[in-house]
């Protein structure tokens, strides 16, 4: 469980870095994208994990895998599309004064961050439920941790 938390602040780290220097523009439409397509691969990764469960037939132990790979792979696709249509129909920068676009750039980073950490955390309990990893085991700041990263985006979907 450690490693999850940890695995958490890298996702938080990395998703930080990758927006920083984009600008309010592009974080603002990236953050559309992020949490359209969670809202999109939620139903639609659970809708498609029945039908691959039937036709795999795996398992009762495994049955999270298919899930979790079903919502992740929608997600993927889903913000590729919705980051591919934003590219297309926007092809002219908003321009913003340059204090504003840098300081509204790194808050909207942030949030981008947070917002894909946030959907990352809430996959997460996927395992939890099936009972293949155990939060027992946990110390319950890496228990917390992992549950204030996923409220942003189940309040979000949810």
């Amino acid at each position: 469980m450690l490693y999850l938390a940890v695995l958490m602040f890298a996702v938080f780290f990395a998703g930080f870095a990758m927006t920083v220097n984009e600008g309010m523009w592009s974080n603002a439409i990236t953050l559309f994208c992020v949490v359209l397509a969670a809202m999109i691969a939620v139903p639609g990764g659970l809708a498609l994990t029945s039908f691959v469960l039937e036709q795999a037939k795996p398992s009762p132990e495994n049955e999270w895998a298919f899930k979790f790979a079903c919502v992740w792979g929608i997600f993927f696709f889903a913000v590729m599309v919705l980051r591919l249509a934003t590219d297309r129909t926007s092809k002219v920068r908003m321009k913003f004064f340059k204090p504003l676009d840098a300081g509204g750039g790194i808050l909207l980073g942030l949030m981008v961050a947070l917002m894909l950490t946030s959907f990352s955390a809430m996959t997460l309990f996927m395992p939890f439920a099936a009972g293949v990893w155990k939060t027992a085991e946990a110390a319950p700041w890496q228990s917390a941790t992992i549950a204030n990263f996923a409220q942003p985006m189940s309040a979000a979907v949810g």
